[in-house]
């Protein structure tokens, strides 16, 4: 679970932000007199986005929406682990107007054509989330997300999300992209997600050395310029590689997968006559000086369920 770190407008109905999250453990419900809000509908009259759904995020206030959970799983009991919480999806409402909490991001559940309202983001997390929602709700959009339910028959239901980073949802709006992390005039600076390892530093310590730590320094940053060369020897002997420059010498390239990976936006970026760069750095071995670049985490990542409603 983190602890962070996309018409008609939806009539909202504020409620208290109170931070109970009943995951994974929900507690006994051994009382009629617990405060219970009625069950509030909404039409789906946006377009709901896929949000990127590797991630874990509790939900809180569920105390208060204990019968729209109840419909919403058409009173179901959990299991208690994992495979036996009960699937669901749910749709990120982000209420600005929120007398409670102007950062306030709603959850409800989707059902059919309508969805119910059952608790909030935390309200720490909900500060980084909603101007990207909010984003997406003024282009007539709201995020939706993978989510399970807990508890039920003698314990509170709760809720838990299957939600990513901010940035991820940034990502899903369209607002940053997952592989360029800025450009200054014709060059292109990579993001740097992902540490990745270059081969061949052996035969340009000559070079490295200008670039090694000193001291007691354990690395030196550096920007590294990424092209192609072939691949001398071995199995893919031909084959292209992305060749790894310091100031325009030569000092590595990527191994045949890195190149796989990373090779078609590196193709892409050069062939709109772009430099590509990264973010890298060395370190002292006992093998010498060694080169890490950081890359972008997978420029092929999609949502697990990608999809538009």
């Amino acid at each position: 679970m983190w602890s962070w770190f996309r018409k008609k407008k939806v009539t909202i109905t504020p409620a208290p932000v109170v931070s109970d999250a009943r995951w994974p453990s929900p507690p006994a419900c051994n009382t009629a007199d617990d405060a219970d809000d009625p069950p509030l509908f909404s039409p789906v009259v946006h377009q709901l986005v896929q949000l990127y759904d590797d991630g874990r995020v509790s939900v809180v206030g569920e105390s208060y929406y204990q019968d729209a959970l109840r419909v919403a799983v058409r009173g179901a009991v959990a299991g208690d682990d994992f495979h036996s919480h009960i699937p669901v999806t749910a749709v990120l409402v982000p209420e600005p107007d929120n007398e409670w909490d102007e950062n306030a991001v709603r959850i409800d559940l989707l059902l059919g054509q309508q969805t119910v309202k059952v608790g909030y983001l935390p309200s720490e997390l909900a500060e980084e989330y909603q101007p990207d929602l909010l984003t997406m709700h003024r282009n007539g959009k709201l995020g939706m997300c993978p989510a399970r339910v807990a508890g039920g028959g003698d314990k509170y239901y709760g809720v838990y999300l299957h939600l990513a980073s901010p940035r991820d949802t940034r990502i899903a709006n369209g607002t940053e992209d997952p592989v360029i992390a800025s450009q200054t005039d014709r060059t292109i600076l990579l993001q740097n997600d992902y540490s990745c390892t270059v081969t061949g530093e052996q035969d340009h310590q000559e070079i490295l050395s200008r670039y090694a730590p000193k001291g007691n320094i354990d690395t030196v940053s550096v920007i590294a310029n990424l092209t192609f060369c072939k691949i001398a020897k071995g199995k893919y002997q031909g084959e292209d590689a992305i060749e790894v420059q310091i100031d325009r010498h030569r000092v590595g390239q990527l191994t045949y997968a890195m190149t796989k990976r990373y090779g078609e936006i590196v193709r892409g970026l050069m062939d709109r006559g772009l430099e590509v760069t990264c973010e890298a750095f060395t370190v002292n071995t006992p093998k010498g000086v060694q080169v890490e670049l950081l890359m972008p985490a997978d420029p092929h990542r999609v949502p697990r369920h990608r999809m538009t409603r």
